[in-house]
């Protein structure tokens, strides 16, 4: 993957976690947030996170 796609990438995800909250539904600027981060990851051909962090985020061991 290109430094420069990682670096996009990168910053797309600190500026989603730092989003201002209470987010609602209709929120257009995060969805074209989320969008733009999804589609550079599928350009990248890596997964969004490694297989691990997936199944924990799903519930993982942790699932009630």
């Amino acid at each position: 993957m290109s430094t420069c796609l990682e670096r996009r990438i990168a910053e797309l995800s600190e500026e989603i976690r730092r989003y201002p909250t209470p987010i609602a539904r209709c929120d257009e600027q995060l969805t074209a947030l989320l969008e733009e981060r999804a589609r550079l990851i599928a350009l990248s051909g890596e997964p969004a996170c490694p297989p691990l962090a997936t199944w924990t985020n799903d519930g993982g061991s942790d699932a009630a």
